[in-house]
């Protein structure tokens, strides 16, 4: 059995301060540590990348033997795990001792991904979709941090823990992991079973597969970028939350799909133009009553858009996003293309105060600004003088709701 480090060794190695270990649980974290098999040079190491806490969750998160730069690992070379790390959107791995490339061989072999799909469909499009799978685990990843620095170890900061209770909570978080793609395996092939169903039920012809015909809609808060300024971040932090979830489950009740979320806007679509107009609508009066200091506009259209990495593209698109700019607080713009198509459903669009999208609109002198060169459009009402500001809104439908009780004036 390894003889234990003194204190004496932890002093002179800089890892211990005599006078604060006491009220820090400094000691008690190292000798911790020292009972999970790390040296003092890699405790040294730790404090150096300021990760000394975090040092048992880091390995467990990513355990196993680092390769070296010669290996090639179930067909794998060097020059295909270069391209994995790059294509699966990894920042370059550059912390690896000497000859290792520093992955390990469990990521050498998801990596072989790559090679797998490529029996299947082009190397162009293999990468393509290799970032997609990137870029969702690295939000998961950044997603997953955030909260639990937010969320846990926040408030053991405030509430003065030890620092050998931060790394335990540390190694408590990261220990959730272990298993999770197993538990995710029976959600991840639902997902794809129902976009597999949105694509039958939208797809245009039956003799190309790049086209589809989709709702698609934008909303946004209109204020939120000046009372962002006033929130401190504990209290941003909460806003943003519950907009995201309020956002989420809105859309996916309607029977919609969240596309993605652009600060204070929701993009979202489906392929049945009632339950886009339906989400639509919801999200505008929830969004509406629940702060006092912003209210929500929207813009709908419906039409062939191009489906690709999870993302919709095409003139459909960017109408929608185009309406929303053209719309004030409460207005929600839908196009006559939309409107027609609810016809044909079981389901119709939102009770209101429907009405032709007027092509003179007030706006104020004191915060217009030209956003494109054929139109001058406002960012937002003030006490500013009124004035007439030209909009292209034609075949276009507007859906004015009511401001609620405790909204601000503009």
């Amino acid at each position: 059995m390894p003889k234990m480090l003194s204190v004496e060794e932890f002093i002179a190695a800089g890892l211990c301060d005599p006078e604060t270990r006491a009220s820090t649980g400094r000691l008690e974290l190292l000798r911790w540590l020292e009972s999970r098999d790390f040296s003092i040079v890699e405790m040294v190491q730790g404090v150096a990348d300021d990760s000394l806490g975090a040092m048992v969750g880091d390995r467990s998160l990513v355990p196993g033997e680092r390769l070296t730069g010669e290996a090639a690992i179930a067909g794998i070379s060097r020059e295909d795990l270069d391209d994995g790390v790059r294509v699966f959107s990894l920042i370059p791995i550059d912390t690896a001792p000497p000859g290792q490339v520093g992955v390990t061989v469990a990521e050498a072999e998801a990596i072989g991904l790559f090679t797998v799909l490529g029996s299947m469909l082009s190397d162009d499009e293999v990468t393509s979709f290799l970032r997609v799978i990137g870029s969702s685990l690295a939000h998961i990843g950044e997603a997953g941090v955030s909260l639990f620095l937010s969320d846990v170890e926040s408030q053991l900061v405030v509430d003065g823990s030890s620092e050998l209770v931060l790394a335990q909570a540390v190694e408590e978080a990261t220990n959730l992991v272990d298993g999770l793609a197993e538990r995710l395996d029976p959600l991840l092939r639902r997902h794809i079973l129902q976009a597999i169903e949105r694509s039958r039920r939208s797809m245009v012809n039956e003799t190309e597969r790049f086209g589809y015909r989709y709702a698609v809609g934008f909303v946004d808060l209109v204020g939120f970028t000046a009372i962002s300024g006033e929130m401190d971040a504990r209290t941003l932090s909460a806003f943003l939350r519950d907009f995201e979830a309020r956002a989420y489950d809105v859309v996916t009740s309607a029977g919609a799909r969240v596309v993605k979320l652009i600060g204070d806007e929701v993009m979202f679509a489906a392929d049945d133009p009632a339950a886009a107009c339906s989400a639509a609508s919801e999200l505008m009066t929830r969004f509406a009553t629940e702060h006092d200091h912003v209210l929500p506009r929207g813009g709908l259209a419906y039409g062939d858009v191009i489906v690709r990495g999870g993302d919709y593209y095409g003139p459909i698109v960017n109408l929608a996003s185009r309406l929303v700019d053209e719309a004030v607080p409460q207005d929600l713009f839908v196009i006559n293309e939309l409107a027609q198509a609810t016809t044909h459903t079981s389901s119709s669009l939102p009770v209101g105060a429907w009405s032709r999208a007027s092509s003179n609109r007030s706006a104020c002198s004191r915060c217009a600004r030209r956003r494109r060169p054929d139109q001058t459009l406002h960012a937002q009402r003030c006490s500013g003088r009124p004035r007439q500001m030209s909009m292209r809104v034609e075949g276009v439908l507007k859906l004015s709701l009511p401001a609620p009780a405790n909204a601000r004036t503009w």
